[in-house]
């Protein structure tokens, strides 16, 4: 099976210039733990974590005012803080190399793309665990109705 069989197709994305306030609210609002950065066409040159989006926060946030904090969250661009180049994967990458992957880099997450670097999806951890615990559940009823 190939990771186009489980990815999410329809990600949320921001630009290198978007504000850590308009990237706070994506986190917020949708509840993602990662979102690509793309450039004008769509093309993946980065990618940001909630981790990594409220580290950054943090090293502000303890020191600072409310105000201050929220124009640092203003002025400061999202190309501060993604992690560039991106572990990319293309949509015929298995399962099993997925998860490779994800192991080998200490990840969570892959990008999706296709030759041009162009954002197809994203598939993380948990979607590769939710096809284990599926299977596994299917394979449970399939022999207790044997039984």
């Amino acid at each position: 099976m190939s990771i186009a069989a489980i990815m999410t197709r329809k990600v949320t994305t921001t630009t290198a210039e978007a504000s850590l306030a308009s990237l706070r609210q994506i986190f917020t609002e949708a509840h993602f733990q990662h979102i690509p950065v793309v450039d004008a066409t769509r093309r993946v040159i980065g990618i940001v974590s909630v981790k990594d989006f409220y580290k950054t926060q943090s090293a502000i946030a303890d020191a600072a005012s409310s105000q201050t904090t929220e124009l640092f969250m203003q002025a400061r661009k999202v190309r501060t803080m993604m992690t560039a180049p991106v572990v990319t994967v293309r949509p015929e990458c298995s399962i099993i190399q997925a998860a490779s992957l994800l192991l080998q880099h200490n990840i969570s997450c892959l990008v999706v793309t296709d030759a041009q670097q162009v954002l197809l999806g994203i598939v993380s951890w948990k979607d590769i665990l939710r096809l284990i615990v599926q299977r596994q559940q299917q394979k449970q009823r399939r022999q207790e109705e044997e039984e």
